[in-house]
Parts: structure tokens; sequence; C-alpha cells
């Protein structure tokens, strides 16, 4: 539920975390207007509320609790870590770091030091969870603005597993894989002064930040001495199928390649494409200072829509057959049928059918609670759309249909 909508009394389902992992309010915890007004303080924007009609309903994680908390604990250490071991390079210009990480006497001081080594062991825990999974029937984890780095991260670095795993490459690439998706960003901490100046950025400042890509791919390879693999993660996250992305402007060719077809020159590497999609799911499906978040299936649609174009065809046709448009525990309007513009929560998501959810209906066409029945769409010929929050469903009712498209997030 989001936060605004959140009143004092209400229960806490499900734990919200910081930044470094740990967690500051368990389930079954009574929010107060005191605690709602810490939350709001520390970024949040939506919570998990446990409610009588949709209590039975079953969460299921991409990774077990423990798995995301260590993990994001050890993404924290490392860009901590790495903020602190460059620290004098903050105000320098772009060509300067670029200039330093390349100098191998900055790289021999250089120290990868334990948090990159607890980092790397956790992602060999993390695929193996990733394996188990058929497919991502959940929402992701609730965040905070302050935490929004390390789990978006983590997050980008479960659905590229997923990806790659669908995709048919093995474990070992897939371990290269999530190194590199869990320090994709971390190219940012170089140019940490144009977020934090608390001015509008000018499209020269965009066109610099752009340039987090190459010094991360430089920071990776050459200091934290991860490998070819993961450093081009962080190198080509932003390329694109037609050539139209940075930093390079390379090509794809919209199908899966292994083996030698994945080193060819002027061509997005495998695991570059496979990081695209995630980190363009995850930023989308996320809510920010700037932006909210965009519903599952519009997310859904998005992907699909510019799939041959950013995203690489064969790749992106795999991910959906194992992404539901609504996830369970979404919020969803009906849009077409006898309950047209009544309300309710995903139950679960069938297999292979994730188009098709089990809807409890919770509201009537005027957003009045009714007694809870439920739609099979495998039996039921009716159609939903994902909605957000409160006012999402206040649009549908007053308009009886979709509230306007809306645009497609930018590059950075």
């Amino acid at each position: 539920m989001a936060l605004e909508d959140v009143r004092p009394g209400m229960v806490l389902g499900m734990s919200l975390q910081n930044q470094e992992g740990h967690t500051l309010l368990g389930p079954g915890m009574v929010l107060t207007t005191e605690y709602l007004g810490r939350l709001r303080e520390l970024g949040y924007w939506a919570a998990w509320i446990d409610d009588e009609d949709t209590r039975d309903i079953s969460y299921e994680q991409a990774i077990s609790s423990a798995t995301r908390l260590a993990t994001t604990r050890a993404v924290s250490e490392t860009f901590n870590m790495t903020a602190q071991e460059v620290r004098n390079l903050k105000l320098a210009s772009v060509d300067k770091v670029r200039e330093v990480l390349q100098d191998r006497r900055f790289q021999e001081h250089f120290d990868r030091a334990p948090a990159v080594e607890r980092l790397i062991h956790k992602v060999d825990t993390l695929v193996s969870e990733v394996l188990d999974r058929p497919v991502l029937t959940g929402l992701g984890a609730i965040r905070s603005h302050n935490s929004y780095t390390f789990e978006h991260c983590l997050d980008v670095t479960v659905t590229a597993t997923l990806i790659g795993r669908l995709a048919g490459y093995d474990r070992d690439t897939l371990k290269k894989l999530a190194v590199g998706c869990m320090l994709h960003d971390i190219g940012n901490i170089f140019l940490d002064r144009l977020f934090n100046r608390g001015t509008p950025l000018t499209s020269e400042d965009q066109n610099r930040l752009q340039e987090h890509t190459s010094l991360g791919y430089l920071f990776l390879r050459d200091n934290l001495r991860l490998g070819v693999l993961a450093s081009h993660v962080a190198y080509q996250h932003h390329e694109w199928q037609d050539g139209s992305g940075y930093p390079r402007g390379l090509t794809g060719t919209n199908r899966i390649t292994h083996g030698q077809e994945i080193h060819v020159p002027g061509r997005i590497n495998p695991v570059g494409e496979i990081a695209a999609i995630a980190n363009f799911h995850d930023t989308t499906s996320s809510t920010q200072p700037h932006r909210k978040a965009l519903p599952p299936d519009q997310v859904w649609h998005l992907i699909r829509r510019l799939a041959g174009v950013r995203f690489n065809r064969e790749l992106v046709d795999l991910f959906l057959l194992s992404l539901p448009p609504y996830p369970v525990g979404s919020q969803v309007v009906v849009s077409s049928g006898p309950w047209r513009s009544f309300a309710g929560v995903v139950v679960s998501v069938p297999h292979p059918a994730v188009d098709r959810p089990l809807v409890r209906v919770l509201r009537d066409d005027t957003g009045g609670r009714i007694d809870p029945f439920e739609i099979d769409l495998t039996k039921e010929d009716v159609t939903l759309r994902g909605i957000i929050a409160r006012q999402d469903l206040a649009l549908e009712g007053a308009t009886g249909g979709t509230p306007p498209a809306q645009p497609v997030p930018g590059r950075a």
C-alpha cells in the first residue's frame, strides 16, 4: 500500500529494512503517527499492510529474506569501501578520474578488500536460490529512497540471473553476470557531486552522468579485477540493439548467442544485453524521488514494445514468459466484463499462463468495500489493469478507462 494511504493503527505485514539491510520494523508492528513520519523521512513510499482479506496470500520472494539482507549489506559495504578509497577523486573531472583509474600505480595501491570477497561469496548463494525459481511470481521488496542504489543492484542481479538461466548460460557465466550486476552502477560514485548538489541537472550534466558506464568498467576491470564479463556488465548495460545506446553505440543481433559469438567487435556482449533488460525492468518498477513506479503490467508491455529496438528480442521473449504482468500481491482493476471497474489483489499466478492470475475482488466500481470473491482468469474472459496507489483507482472510477500512458523513461 502507498504510504500516503497508510493510517496509524494499521499493522505491518512484512518487515522494512534500511540501506545496510538491518530490519527497522518487523511484521506485526502497529504503525503509529511517529513511525509513519519517520518512514517518510527515510524515503519509504509504500509498506506491506496486514489485512484480514489478504492475510492468507503467500508472497513468494525470488530470494530468501536472509539472502536479501546479507547481500544488500555486502553491496552496501563494497560501495562504501569504494567511496572511501576514491574520496579524493570526488571533485575531479571525468577525464582525470579515467586517467587515475588507468594508472598502474593507483591500481597496485588499491586493495580489493574483504568487502568484495564477501560480496562474491554472497553472489554464489543468490545464484543458487534463483536457479530454483521457475518464475518471478511476487512483487519486489519495498525500498526507501535511501536504500535505492543497493536494493536496485540486488534486484537487477536477481532478474538478470533468471534471464541468463532461461537463455541457457552455465553457472560460471551466471556468477560472473551476477557479480557485474551487483556493481553495475558503481561508476556513479565518481560522479557523486552531480547527484548531491541539490540543483536540476543540465543536458551537459546528463551527458556526463553517462560516463558512469565507462568509469565503472575501468574500476571493475583494473582495480577490483573482477574479469572481462563482470566488467562489461557495467560497461554495456545502457547499450541498445539499434546502436542508439551508450557509451559506444554498440549493436545487437536480437538473437541469443553462446561461445565465440559473444565476443564480436562492435556487438553488445550477451551479459550487457541481459543487464539492460534487468536494469530497465527494475528502474521502471521502482518509485524514485523524481518518478513514481509504473504498475507491473505497464512495465511488462513497455519491455515487449522495446524488444528488437532497445532490447534483445529473443531474450525478451524468454523473460516475459516467466514474468507475470500481474504479480502475486499486486493491485488490479477489472477493465472489461461484468465486474468492470471492480478492484482487488492478485492471489496466485499459474504457470505457464502467467498472464491469467487468480484475483480476489475487494472493492466495487465505486471504490466501496465488498465481501471478497475471486475471479479465475484461466476460466473467465476478462481483462485487468494494474494500479499502484489509491489515486489510480479513483482515476479508473472517474473515467471508466485506463489513465493516460506514461512516457518511456529516459536513457540514464
